[in-house]
């Protein structure tokens, strides 16, 4: 039997907002009752209580708009759920609740302090109209630190109401690291010996100095200032998986989608997985440790389907 997994993205941003309004609520209501009790007790004049009274106006309506926003940013993440709880995971297919219509392509996701707006982009390649389709074994590549990093996936866009506007996005468990290196005989005598395994890259360190620690680190040429932590020379040797275990279909709200959202809601705070080529740095601790080595390696998809 296939593995394969869905999840709903989940919009950070949506629970942060509720929160602080929620924050927000608590604090009018302890305020006013605050001023009314005081005013109360004093003796004020009417005057007084009419001006409470155009404040505790005003207030509400802001607090009108701000529930009507939340509940406006709410349906996106809404349509997914349901979308998600409606759709059955059939072998390698997705069986939706009706025929929807549905554009396809790829999510292409950049996020990073210096860039004033964010990247979040669907290029759409086509339209296609279903109620069971094959899960896009294709190529994709995520490499997130925090809210920092980049994301390329296939992905489809629905039109048909009531599920508009909800993406799917497809992370395939399909593909080998290849690629095999001794890196040894440097000035930092840096010795280590690096393999692709199947779906992971394995390293073993020898002669290691005693008490020194270095950093294995993985970036991307897409985004090279985003490095990734993947492991350390406090072990003689390291495993990292470069795909999934399974077949996963993430479906976000398209309000929703960022890096940071989409690595939190596949339950890391760093990630590196996919295809394509990447770097791997060996380098000392620290925010500008010294580089000891580099190895550029790549993962292979093998026989690509889909559209």
């Amino acid at each position: 039997m296939l593995d394969m997994r869905k999840l709903v993205l989940e919009a950070y941003e949506l629970k942060f907002m509720r929160r602080l309004f929620t924050v927000f609520l608590v604090l009018f209501v302890s305020m006013v009752t605050l001023m009314l009790l005081n005013l109360a007790r004093g003796g004020a004049p009417r005057e007084a209580f009419t001006g409470i009274l155009i404040y505790v106006i005003f207030a509400a309506i802001v607090t009108a708009l701000m529930v009507f926003s939340l509940r406006k940013m709410g349906e996106g993440p809404k349509k997914a759920a349901r979308l998600a709880g409606e759709t059955m995971l059939e072998g390698n297919r997705l069986v939706f609740p009706a025929e929807l219509e549905f554009e396809y392509g790829r999510v292409v996701l950049i996020d990073h302090p210096k860039r004033r707006r964010p990247d979040r982009g669907f290029k759409a390649l086509g339209m296609a109209k279903a109620s069971v389709i094959e899960f896009q074994d294709q190529e994709f590549k995520i490499v997130a630190r925090g809210e920092e990093g980049f994301a390329s996936l296939p992905a489809i866009r629905v039109i048909t109401k009531p599920y508009e506007r909800v993406v799917l996005l497809f992370l395939t468990d399909r593909g080998r690291v290849v690629g095999k290196r001794l890196i040894a005989g440097t000035e930092d005598g840096l010795d280590v010996e690096v393999e692709g395994r199947g779906r992971e890259l394995v390293g073993k360190f020898y002669r290691l100095r005693e008490g020194r620690k270095i950093n294995v680190l993985i970036n991307i040429p897409e985004n090279p200032s985003v490095s990734v932590k993947v492991a350390d020379s406090s072990s003689p040797e390291f495993r990292y998986s470069m795909l999934p275990y399974e077949k996963t279909v993430v479906f976000c709200p398209s309000g929703g989608l960022s890096v940071g959202n989409l690595t939190r809601s596949l339950g890391y705070s760093f990630l590196v997985l996919g295809h394509g080529e990447f770097l791997l740095k060996f380098t000392l601790p620290g925010p500008r440790g010294k580089e000891l080595g580099a190895y550029k390696f790549e993962v292979v998809l093998g026989e690509k389907e889909g559209w």
